[in-house]
């Protein structure tokens, strides 16, 4: 027996990192689910302007605003 043939586990890193695309695959999963569920039409009403989108565009587009303003109010770090 070679010693290619008796390798090692994965280690800890390459373990968080298979970790980390299942948890993201989960996580599209979940969207994708979410979406399939809220797809009829509501309207949204944002001062005189009046808006007709499936539920999931309207939360799509607060987590945009979400993370915009997230992006403007991040605190520098200090080099």
């Amino acid at each position: 027996m070679s010693p290619e043939d008796t390798a090692a586990p994965p280690s800890g890193r390459a373990r968080r990192f298979a970790l980390r695309h299942w948890f993201a695959l989960i996580l599209v999963v979940l969207a994708a689910i979410f979406i399939a569920q809220n797809r009829e039409r509501v309207d949204l009403h944002i001062l005189w302007i009046t808006f007709a989108a499936p539920i999931w565009f309207f939360f799509a587009g607060l987590l945009v605003v979400g993370i915009l303003i997230g992006l403007l109010l991040r605190r520098r770090r200090r080099s």
